[in-house]
């Protein structure tokens, strides 16, 4: 076989890749909420700055008063913590507006062509169901990617500019393996929409089953499994006091840690980040990165069937 055969499918890929991505950015919805999400980067990146800067000024101020009188001076409690830790506001904005996303660029993906006729056309042509399904896949990663690096540049501006907290080589690896961990999770957001996208007759089926499955895993597991109040899931502060116990939670903690998802990517994005929430279903760093691994293989094939399995014939989703 000649290697012409190989590049045929690349070349197909990449076109079908870019194709998407310039749909997807022409979408108002998918621009409305990728700038939303920008925004509250931008937000959080001054919200970190600006309580750095007030607490550096009552120390400073607090200092000089009580060398006046002659008062031991304690360490500046800003030292003390970690420089990622002003970050921790963005495990919030990722798991919220990052994953609705992640849903709405995997449904976008699937279903723009399904109803504008496109996927009838290209079942005329020579491009395997596997090519075409690769080639959305590599526009979901890309898309994703670009979003999360924006933002990783952004937050590291903000670092760079609070001279009171460099960051050692030590954070910076951390806010690289952060960011990381945060793509590894929308990826499962938009891997699941773009299964039910595909698998979904209708469109409307199609956006609100990952949209449930996200408020379950946002908001009711949690409270299910450790307890924790919903606006205190929300607050990474709140979230590190210790909800209370009882042998129901006992029991359910464990049983579905696996599957608390957002549970497991606040817990380890905290560990990353310098700050430890009291999240009792926690699995662990190991157990936790593992969940997510296996959601994404498990829901990428998914997405990869539910393409196979699309009716060249139909075009129409709502039917």
């Amino acid at each position: 076989m000649s290697s012409s055969a190989f590049i045929v499918p690349s070349v197909a890929m990449k076109t079908i890749a870019t194709a998407t991505i310039r749909n997807a950015i022409r979408d108002r919805t998918v621009v409305w909420l990728a700038l939303m999400f920008m925004a509250m980067v931008l937000l959080s990146a001054y919200l970190g700055w600006s309580a750095t800067d007030t607490i550096n000024q009552i120390y400073t101020k607090a200092s000089l008063a009580l060398q006046a009188d002659g008062l031991a001076v304690p360490p500046n409690p800003v030292n003390e913590t970690s420089p990622l830790a002003l970050l921790r506001n963005m495990t919030t904005y990722v798991s919220l507006l990052g994953a609705l996303v992640a849903i709405v660029l995997g449904h976008q993906i699937i279903i723009e062509d399904r109803k504008s006729g496109v996927f009838p056309l290209l079942a005329s042509r020579p491009i395997s169901r596997v090519t075409y399904a690769l080639g959305k896949m590599i526009a979901l990663v890309v898309m994703l990617t670009s979003l999360l690096l924006i933002a990783a540049v952004t937050n590291a501006i903000t670092l760079l500019l609070l001279p009171a907290l460099p960051p050692t080589t030590e954070d910076w690896i951390a806010f690289l393996l952060f960011y990381a961990l945060s793509g590894l999770f929308l990826m499962v957001f938009g891997w699941l929409a773009m299964s039910t996208a595909s698998l979904f007759r209708s469109e409307t089926m199609g956006l609100l089953v990952p949209v449930t499955l996200w408020l379950t895993l946002t908001f009711v597991l949690p409270q299910i499994t450790s307890n924790i109040n919903p606006m205190a899931a929300l607050n990474p502060v709140k979230a590190m006091v210790p909800p209370p116990g009882g042998w129901f939670f006992a029991l359910t903690g464990p049983a579905l840690a696996p599957v608390s998802l957002t549970s497991t990517y606040r817990d380890i994005a905290a560990s990353l980040l310098g700050f430890a929430p009291a999240d009792s279903a926690a699995l662990g760093t190991a157990a936790g990165l593992s969940s997510l691994i296996i959601a994404n293989f498990s829901l990428a094939a998914a997405a990869c069937f539910g393409v196979l399995r699309l009716d060249p014939t139909r075009s129409q989703t709502d039917e």
